[in-house]
């Protein structure tokens, strides 16, 4: 049922949730040779209408291959590594009459206990690895003002997120929408992104700033 709040109705929110073993999962995804798993994701398919939508379904086959995972790929969901990490999340939204979104995983990229959640298109290119609780998204998931009318969910503000290839994301950081993380950058463990990030740039802190880039050498090494 779609949430009221006095007179204003809220989107209606329907979900499906699915395993990697799932014969939804594999409609969904496109999965490169060499992908693993260490515990099971939590992988979750949602409509987001409005009042014009609410009688309708959800349909599995609108999210047909929006989950791509390259070779190689780490997906771990275990709370077996040194710092604390639950389960890799990663949830495609469709809103309204919009296709669904996007989720993008390149070759060789290491996700540990990562939210990700996909309005549009969250790509992550090859060789990103992810410290424990790392959050992306391309959607806050609603407007700023006017709460509780018939167009919330077309009203929702809706920017794609782009991790450039060999990128380092510390634990428990934070992605916001319409953010570029560039090539070899780094980003400090607890970091709130909501800017992007040069090639080669370290970036720390609640808002992150650039507080240094790679060395020449370092540059050199990480080719």
């Amino acid at each position: 049922m779609p949430i009221k709040t006095g007179k204003k109705t809220m989107p209606l929110y329907e979900n499906i949730s699915i395993t990697p073993e799932s014969t939804a999962f594999k409609h969904c995804s496109s999965l490169a040779k060499g992908v693993s798993f260490s515990g099971e994701p939590d992988i979750t398919l949602t409509w987001v209408k409005d009042k014009t939508y609410h009688k309708d379904y959800i349909d599995l086959a609108d999210f047909s291959r929006c989950i791509s995972l390259g070779e190689g790929a780490y997906l771990e969901s275990l709370d077996r590594v040194a710092f604390h990490c639950g389960r890799v999340k990663l949830t495609l939204v469709k809103r309204n009459g919009f296709e669904a979104g996007k989720i993008i995983i390149g070759a060789g990229c290491v996700l540990q206990g990562t939210a990700i959640i996909a309005w549009q298109n969250v790509t992550v290119e090859d060789h990103v690895t992810f410290g424990p609780g790392v959050t992306l998204m391309d959607s806050s998931g609603h407007p700023l003002l006017a709460r509780g009318t018939d167009d919330e969910a077309a009203r929702t503000p809706v920017r794609p997120v782009l991790i450039k290839e060999h990128s380092w994301i510390g634990m428990n950081a934070i992605i916001l929408p319409g953010v570029t993380v560039g090539r070899h950058a780094v980003i400090g463990a607890g970091s709130v992104v909501r800017t992007s990030v040069p090639d080669y740039a370290v970036a720390a802190g609640n808002p992150a700033v650039v507080v240094r880039y790679l060395t020449e050498e370092q540059k050199e090494t990480a080719g």
